[in-house]
């Protein structure tokens, strides 16, 4: 008889579950998590044959398995016919649209290999979430009728990512190779930020060599660190920008921006024919968008009041307890540090519900694709983050050294020790260092509990959860794993497939990863530096160190706590390089303003307003003749990946001219010259096709006419090499078992109405037990 494993809806993770090396792989390409605890087994049951159905007619193979709690587990596999399919035709958009210039081989029904693992989960996420127009099975987790999807995700290959773990951790510096490993695992997105957090590191051992040598020979608030700094950061930013160009190249994903699908959340109110596709596009008029868009501007403010509101009464009420009465208190020290405590206990709430604010109101802009929503919540992200980084420091740099003994005296009480205390007070020009140390180390510290920390104590919270509710529920379980076999098959998982359905469960119940959140801390990081550094000349030594930890700590995050994200294409970090722009333009006004203030023989009242405005307005000058200066040095070395692209845009132009016979080259040049003198004789006319003289030439875009023209050639590339079907459907017998050997010979929905119907049945009856038990332990 064969071994099962007995499986509990309540068991706790465990991380000795992880696949072994040498475990068959059961090609699972999608995994949906279906959550029906809050609706009655009957209209679950129809829900879930709704959702089978409609994978089942893209074409998709699919099993069904327990999950935790009420929720079931649709392992999805696309048939590599079809997704060898999919792969083609997404090439073919990217030839259409310029994003690659060799155009692929083959017809409708061409079948290729994907090259990397990314290529192919991108396919199958087509596959399952875009719309029966776009052609896929339209099941979009959260959404509309599938919001009882909580969960989509590809499955983590765990092999190759400690593999990949362990190479990285043994690495100093990354290069383009290593990054290219990064990107066919999880795709173009991920992959540059971890090309961003390389360059930026590399960049950061300059500064932290002079900042060290300014720590030791020359103090705080340096001229010539400040100067330097200055340079840096525009520096950094415009090559960084290069970078992106060379990668996008590198990746061929150079505009992939401009041919992403509309969002299933988009509303739309027109349809209009694009003019170069000649296919109908679905339109949100610009005008209401962008007055929709204004809305931000008052989500600023109100962010700016609330946030800057708690952040100054903290700010006055630690003034109080640590300056005026720090020798009454110093009995009671601890209370010094009360509203730091309160701020980090009420700040997290309020920056959650300024968060929640700003996704609804990205939500009501109605972005068409999903980049674009997601540059439009990065930059309402990013006003939060600026706020809540900086606002301390700035407070305490511009406000309360230079002018806090003329304003504590507004805000102390009304007594004679307190107003004594106040007037033979100076605040120590020393407390921004203080200030600047504490907060920048501290965010570094906080992100990292926040990453990693959290993430591990709340795994465990979870598991000593279940290991509560699996004990009171214990004997509930085992009377029905032993009353009927039939269920008892639906629970049990075979010794083939525990460790991976173990895993699986473990990543549905794991956080979504979100590479936004990532560059947004590797911005606030490069805002302290820029905006902040000539305080504490050893700030670059400090990030670099923590950047070196980081890099491989995100990529454990991304590995191992978190979903596999799906395998967006990108070409670039999006709006988070205006962020940078914005940052080295105002860290180069307040580099000039701290060292004007604090690095002066005199003292800083002796400060003038009029020579301080003189020294930002000079270092802003500076500041875009430098940054010109860099634009253009960049632009006349060039790339050579741009170098190597426009060369191989021209031997194919060369090649496509050359495969063109006599005659088809003349009557190209016959229609070309009529199109110059503006003839227009009968069916030759411009704007009619010449295959159907009768047919006008918006009827067929000029796209799918160019298509028709070109050859069928590539450059580089052989075309038997990609046009091949693949010698097997399955890479290995279990994987072949898995997906032809149903359950008890049902189809997936049966199976899966079974499971929900035994679930419902089960959780029903061992909650009447713990009812029964509460009552006799109350009487």
């Amino acid at each position: 008889m064969l071994e099962t494993t007995s499986y509990d809806p309540l068991s706790p993770r465990s991380s000795s579950d992880e696949p072994r090396s040498g475990e068959e792989d059961l090609e699972i390409d999608w995994v949906l998590t279906y959550n029906f605890d809050d609706i009655e087994g009957a209209e679950a049951a129809e829900e879930f044959r709704k959702l089978i159905h409609q994978l089942d007619g893209r074409g998709l193979q699919t099993q069904v398995r327990h999950g935790y709690g009420q929720s079931l587990l649709v392992l999805i596999r696309c048939p590599r016919n079809l997704l060898g399919n999919e792969v083609y035709r997404s090439r073919v958009k990217d030839w259409l649209h310029g994003i690659i210039h060799a155009k692929p081989v083959g017809d409708s029904k061409t079948v290729v290999k994907a090259d990397t693992p990314a290529e192919a989960l991108r396919s199958a996420y087509h596959l399952i979430t875009w719309t029966h127009e776009q052609g896929g099975a339209g099941i979009a987790a959260g959404h509309g009728n599938w919001h009882r999807v909580t969960e989509s995700f590809p499955p983590q290959d765990a092999l190759a990512n400690r593999k990949l773990l362990k190479y990285l951790a043994g690495r100093t510096f990354l290069n383009d190779s290593d990054l290219d490993k990064i990107r066919a695992l999880f795709g173009e997105k991920v992959a540059f930020y971890y090309a961003f957090i390389q360059c930026y590191s590399i960049f950061l051992i300059i500064p932290t060599i002079c900042g060290t040598l300014t720590w030791l020979f020359s103090g705080p608030y340096s001229s010539a660190f400040a100067v330097f700094t200055c340079l840096w950061g525009i520096v950094f930013v415009e090559y960084w920008k290069r970078q992106e160009i060379d990668l996008s190249i590198r990746w061929d994903v150079r505009g992939v921006g401009g041919i992403k699908v509309n969002r299933p959340q988009y509303v739309w109110e027109r349809e209009e024919v694009d003019s170069v596709t000649g296919e109908l596009k679905r339109v949100f008029p610009t005008h209401k968008r962008i007055l929709r868009q204004l809305w931000f501007l008052p989500f600023a403010a109100l962010a700016g009041v609330v946030l800057g509101t708690v952040l100054l009464v903290t700010f006055a009420l630690e003034a109080l307890m640590s300056d005026v009465y720090g020798s009454v208190l110093e009995d009671r020290w601890y209370l010094q540090y009360l509203p730091t405590i309160l701020l980090s206990v009420a700040l997290p709430y309020i920056s959650s519900s300024l968060t929640d604010l700003a996704t609804k109101l990205t939500d009501f802009e109605n972005y068409r694709t999903k980049d674009e929503y997601d540059l439009a919540q990065v930059q309402k992200s990013f006003v939060l983050n600026f706020i809540t980084s900086f606002f301390p420091i700035v407070l305490t740099a511009y406000v309360y050294i230079p002018y806090g003994s003329r304003l504590l005296p507004l805000i102390v009480p009304p007594t004679w020790d307190a107003k004594n205390v106040v007037n033979s007070f100076d605040v120590d020009p020393g407390r921004l260092q203080e200030e600047v140390i504490s907060l920048s180390m501290a965010a570094q510290a906080m992100n990292f509990g926040e990453e990693f920390l959290y993430p591990f104590f709340k795994r465990k919270a979870f598991e000593f959860w279940r290991q509560h509710h699996r004990q009171k529920r214990a004997a509930t379980f085992h009377e029905r794993d032993h009353s009927s076999p039939e269920e008892s098959k639906l629970f049990n998982d075979s010794p083939s497939e525990a460790r991976w359905l173990t895993r699986l469960r473990q990543e549905s119940d794991a956080e979504e990863y979100d590479v936004h959140e990532d560059i947004m801390e590797m911005v606030v990081q490069f805002g302290y530096l820029t905006l902040f550094a000539p305080a504490w000349p050893l700030m670059p030594l400090g990030f670099l160190l923590n950047n070196w930890v980081e890099l491989r700590g995100d990529f454990f995050k991304l590995s191992s706590e978190s979903q596999r994200p799906p395998p967006i294409r990108a070409d670039s970090i999006g709006d988070s390089v205006a962020a940078l722009e914005f940052l080295t333009w105002l860290g180069t006004l307040s580099t000039a303003a701290l060292v004007h203030i604090y690095g002066g023989p005199g003292p800083i009242s002796t400060t003038r307003p009029s020579r301080l405005l003189l020294s930002i307005f000079v270092a802003e000058q500076v500041f875009l003749a430098v940054r010109f200066g860099a634009k253009h040095a960049f632009a006349k070395f060039g790339s050579e990946a741009v170098r190597e692209a426009e060369a191989k845009r021209f031997m194919m132009r060369k090649t496509y001219l050359e495969t063109f016979s006599e005659e088809k080259a003349g009557t190209s040049r016959r229609v070309r010259s009529r199109t110059y003198a503006g003839e227009r004789r009968g069916s030759r006319a411009v704007g009619l096709t010449a295959s159907n003289p009768g047919t006008p030439a918006g009827d067929l875009s000029p796209v799918k006419e160019l298509e028709k023209q070109l050859p069928s050639i590539t450059v580089n590339d052989e075309p038997s090499a990609n046009t091949q079907e693949f010698d097997s459907e399955y890479s290995t017998d279990a994987a072949e078992r898995f997906w032809t050997e149903d359950l008890e010979a049902l189809d997936t929905a049966e199976v899966g109405v079974r499971l929900i119907k035994a679930l419902k049945a089960w959780f029903a009856k061992s909650n009447d037990s713990a009812s029964i038990d509460d009552r006799s332990k109350a009487d």
